[in-house]
C-alpha cells in the first residue's frame, strides 16, 4: 500500500505542541504508577476486578502493572498465542498490497478504512489466518477467507475503520469459527499512561509477528492512544493490547519526525512522496483508534445489527469467558486435552491394519470460541467429540442430533423467529393473555428507542423486567410437551439483550465468586421443542438471556426437584385431550424488603418465586394452579459466599391461590376477553393470607412458624390440589 497521506495528517495535526520524543524518552524509566493519574489508575484496577472476578489475582496483576514490572508468569506466552489466533494478513487487489486485520465477532472483521474505503475495495480482497511459523520455525499452511461486504461493510473517515462480513468456509472447507474472536470491551479502564501494549501484526505482509516490549502507552485522548511500538507497513488494522491481551486500541497511523513541516526520512533527509513509501518515513510514535470510541461509533451507525451483537453487549466478564474457553482448545487445556486427541486418534486407527512401527496421521479440528471442539469429516462437515462418543454408543439418545451445535439466533428484529408467548396457545377458546402490569407500568423497562414498550418477545416465552430490580417481573411460556425433544445440553452461553440498555441486565460480574446460580425463570427443557432438532435446540438457547434469569442459591437451583416437575404433573392432566399443551407464568416476588449482597448493594436477590401452570383439562376445561417456592432458608443456612458440600434438598414449596400471587407481586392475571385466571383455580376459594410484606418477608408462615390460611404445604406432586 502507498502511504496515507490523509491518516498520517490527521495523527500530525493531533500531536501538534506535544514533542512525543521527548515523551517517549522520558517515560522510558517511568511506571505506570508514576505515569497514569490516581484516577485513572483506579479506573484501571475496576476494569480488572470486573474481569478476573478473584481479589486476589486482581490485586496481584495490578501491582505488576502500575510497578512496571517486567517479569510475567510464563502462561502469558500462550495468553498471546491465543490472543493471535483471530489476526490475520489482508491481500488486497485495488491497489495490490497487504495489512493486518482481526476478528471481533463471528464472521466479523476489523481493519482501517484506508484499508477497505468502499465494499467494492474489499470484494476482491483475501483474509489469510495462520500465516506464522510453527515451534519449530516452519512455515504454516495459511487459511484463505474471502470476504463478503454484501452481508455488513460499515466504514468511518473520522476514526479510520471498516468492518466487513468474512465467508465462513474457506475454499477448502475449514471453518472461520476454528480462528475465535477478539472481544472488544467498550468500557473504559483498560490501559493507562506507562502500560505496557503489543501489537500482533503482519509487518510488510510477512509472516505474524509481535514485538514483546519496548511499547509503551505515550498519552491517551479521546479518539486515539499514542504509543511507541514498532511498526512496518502492512500493520494497518492490526489489534493493539495491554498487559493483559484485552484489546485497547486499532492501529491505523504513526506519527512522522517533520523538520519544517515536512515529513522526515530514517536517512535525515525530507520525505519525496514522489518515490518515497512508507518504510522510509521516520516515526516518532503510532496512534490507535481507542477501542471504547468504535464500539460507540459502530452502535451509533448500525444499533440493531445482528452480526455485532457480541461487539454491543460485551462486558469483561463475558469477554474473559470466551478467551478462556477458547484458551482451553487451543493450548490443549480441557476441551483439546490428551484423552478426547487420544479417543480421536485411537477411532481413526481402530480397524486397520496392525502397524510395525509408529504412524502418523492427520486431523483437522474445528475450535469454537466458547472452547467446544470438532472433528472436521471428509466431506466438510463437523461432528463433535461428545456427539462422536454418543453416536458410537450404544447408549446415545436417539434423538441427538448430527448438527448439535446450532447457531445462535442473531435476528432480534421484526420479521424473525422470536415471535414471544402466544395467548392462545391452549387453542381459541382458552386464551391466557399476558399479566396486567397495572401500577407496575410505571416501574417497566422501556424497549430501547419505541416508548410504550416492555414486552421482550423470544422464542416460545416473553417477559417483562423491572427497571430499578434489574430483574424480570414475569417470564410467560407456551409449552408443548408433545413435540419436546429430550436433547443433550451444550455450553450454556449467557447474552445480554440488546433491545433494552445492558445496565438494566444483571450479567455475570454478580455471580461471580458466591454461590449464586443464573436460575431460569423459563426453563431452558421447558423450550427444547419445536418442529425440528434445530428448531428446538435454537429455542431452548433462546433462554440463556440474562433477562431470564434471577439470584438462586446454587442448593436451591440444581435440587429443586419438586419445583420443576409442577408444571409437568399440571400438563399431565391434558394428556386424554391430546393437547399436551401448557401456558406457564414465572418469576420471582420482588418484595421491598429483599436482601443485598455487601458486594453489590444496589441490587436486591429475591427470596421468593411464583409459577403458575395452566392446562386444558379432558373435560376442555381451563385450569390453573399457582406455587410459589422459598429459597429463604438455604440462604440463612449456607449463606452466599461460602462453598458448600453438605446435602440439602428440603425447601419449603406451597401451593397457593392465585389471587395471592396477585397480592404478592402486584399483577394481574386475566383469562379470555373478560374473566379472571383465578377463577380456574381449585383453590379459588380457599383464603389466601393478607399479612403486609415485611422487612424479611416470611408470609408463607405465621409467627409460630405454621403455614399461613390458603398455603398447601407441598412434599410431592400428589399434593396438588387439582380439583
Amino acid at each position: 500500500m502507498r502511504i496515507q497521506r490523509a491518516q498520517i495528517e490527521k495523527a500530525r495535526r493531533r500531536a501538534a505542541g506535544l514533542d512525543l520524543t521527548r515523551l517517549a524518552d522520558t517515560s522510558k524509566d517511568k511506571t505506570p504508577q508514576d505515569l497514569a493519574p490516581a484516577d485513572a489508575q483506579e479506573n484501571r484496577r475496576d476494569l480488572l476486578a470486573r474481569t478476573f472476578g478473584d481479589t486476589r489475582q486482581t490485586e496481584l496483576v495490578f501491582e505488576r502493572l502500575i510497578a512496571g514490572n517486567e517479569l510475567q508468569p510464563v502462561n502469558y506466552l500462550p495468553h498471546g498465542i491465543v490472543a493471535g489466533r483471530p489476526v490475520c494478513r489482508l491481500t488486497l487487489t485495488e491497489p495490490h498490497g497487504w495489512a493486518t486485520g482481526f476478528l471481533i465477532a463471528p464472521g466479523v472483521l476489523l481493519t482501517n478504512n484506508h484499508v477497505f474505503p468502499s465494499a467494492q475495495s474489499a470484494r476482491s480482497a483475501m483474509a489469510e489466518f495462520d500465516l506464522e511459523l510453527d515451534v519449530f520455525d516452519r512455515l504454516k499452511t495459511p487459511v484463505a477467507f474471502g470476504l463478503n461486504p454484501d452481508r455488513l461493510f460499515l466504514t468511518s473517515t473520522v476514526l479510520d475503520y471498516s468492518v466487513v462480513a468474512v465467508e465462513e468456509r474457506s475454499a477448502n472447507g475449514a471453518s472461520l469459527d476454528g480462528f475465535g474472536y477478539l472481544p472488544l470491551i467498550a468500557s473504559t479502564g483498560k490501559a493507562i499512561e506507562g502500560e505496557w501494549l503489543t501489537i500482533i501484526q503482519h509487518p510488510a505482509g510477512q509472516p505474524k509477528q509481535l514485538c514483546i516490549r519496548e511499547n509503551q502507552l505515550l498519552k491517551r485522548m479521546d479518539d486515539v492512544l499514542w504509543y511507541s511500538t514498532d511498526t512496518l507497513p502492512g500493520t494497518s488494522g492490526a489489534p493493539v493490547y495491554n498487559n493483559t491481551w484485552q484489546v485497547v486500541a486499532l492501529h491505523h497511523s504513526g506519527v512522522p519526525d517533520t523538520k519544517n513541516g515536512v515529513m522526515q526520512t530514517v536517512d535525515a533527509r525530507d520525505f519525496d512522496p514522489g518515490r518515497d513509501d512508507e518504510s522510509a518515513v521516520k516515526w516518532i510514535a503510532n496512534e490507535g483508534i481507542r477501542v471504547s470510541r468504535l464500539v460507540e461509533d459502530l452502535k451509533r451507525a448500525r444499533p440493531n445489527e445482528p452480526m455485532l451483537e457480541p461487539v454491543f453487549n460485551m462486558t469483561p466478564e463475558r469477554a474473559q469467558s470466551i478467551i478462556d474457553g477458547y484458551a482451553r482448545a487451543v493450548i490443549g487445556q480441557g476441551a483439546v486435552a490428551a484423552s478426547p486427541i487420544a479417543s480421536v486418534v485411537a477411532t481413526t486407527l481402530s480397524g486397520s491394519k496392525p502397524a510395525m512401527g509408529p504412524r502418523s496421521i492427520t486431523i483437522t479440528l474445528d475450535i469454537d470460541d466458547d472452547g467446544r471442539v470438532a472433528v472436521r469429516q471428509q466431506d466438510g462437515a463437523t461432528e463433535s467429540f461428545v456427539d462422536r462418543q454418543e453416536r458410537e454408543s450404544s447408549t446415545a439418545p436417539a434423538a441427538r442430533p448430527p448438527e448439535y451445535n446450532v447457531p445462535f439466533d442473531l435476528n432480534y428484529g421484526a420479521g424473525g423467529a422470536r415471535k414471544g408467548y402466544d395467548p392462545v396457545f391452549l387453542g381459541p377458546n382458552f386464551s391466557v393473555p399476558l399479566p396486567d402490569l397495572g401500577s407496575l407500568k410505571s416501574e417497566a423497562t422501556q424497549l430501547l428507542g419505541q416508548k410504550g414498550k416492555y414486552v421482550l418477545d423470544y422464542r416460545g416465552y416473553s417477559l417483562v423486567m423491572h427497571a430499578k430490580r434489574k430483574l424480570a417481573i414475569y417470564t410467560a411460556a407456551n409449552v408443548n410437551g408433545g413435540s419436546r425433544f429430550k436433547l443433550g445440553r451444550p455450553h450454556d452461553e449467557w447474552r445480554y439483550d440488546p433491545r433494552i440498555d445492558r445496565s438494566a441486565q444483571i450479567g455475570d460480574y454478580y455471580y461471580a465468586k458466591n454461590q449464586f446460580d443464573r436460575g431460569h425463570l423459563t426453563r431452558y427443557e421447558d423450550m427444547e421443542y419445536g418442529a425440528s432438532v434445530t428448531d428446538a435446540l435454537q429455542s431452548a438457547a433462546d433462554t440463556l438471556h440474562f433477562t431470564n434469569c434471577s439470584m438462586q442459591h446454587a442448593k436451591f437451583n440444581q435440587t429443586k426437584a419438586l419445583w420443576q416437575g409442577l408444571e409437568q404433573h399440571v400438563l399431565e392432566q391434558s394428556v386424554k385431550a391430546n393437547t399436551f399443551a401448557a401456558q406457564v407464568l414465572t418469576g420471582p416476588v420482588l418484595d421491598p424488603g429483599d436482601p443485598v449482597w455487601e458486594r453489590f448493594k444496589d441490587v436486591q436477590y429475591p427470596l421468593r418465586f411464583w409459577k403458575i401452570a395452566v392446562a386444558v383439562t379432558s373435560a376442555q376445561q381451563l385450569f390453573a394452579a399457582g406455587f410459589i417456592l422459598d429459597q429463604s432458608d438455604v440462604v440463612d443456612r449456607y449463606g452466599i459466599e461460602a462453598a458448600v458440600e453438605v446435602p440439602f434438598s428440603e425447601f419449603k414449596t406451597y401451593q397457593v391461590p392465585i389471587e395471592e400471587i396477585e397480592r404478592l407481586t402486584g399483577l394481574t392475571f386475566p383469562a379470555g376477553k373478560s374473566q379472571a385466571l383465578q377463577n380456574f383455580d381449585p383453590l379459588k376459594s380457599g383464603s389466601s393470607a393478607r399479612s403486609t410484606l415485611s422487612r424479611r418477608p416470611r408470609t408463607t408462615e405465621s409467627a409460630s412458624g405454621e403455614t399461613l390460611p390458603g398455603y398447601v404445604t407441598l412434599s410431592t406432586r400428589d399434593d396438588i390440589v387439582l380439583g
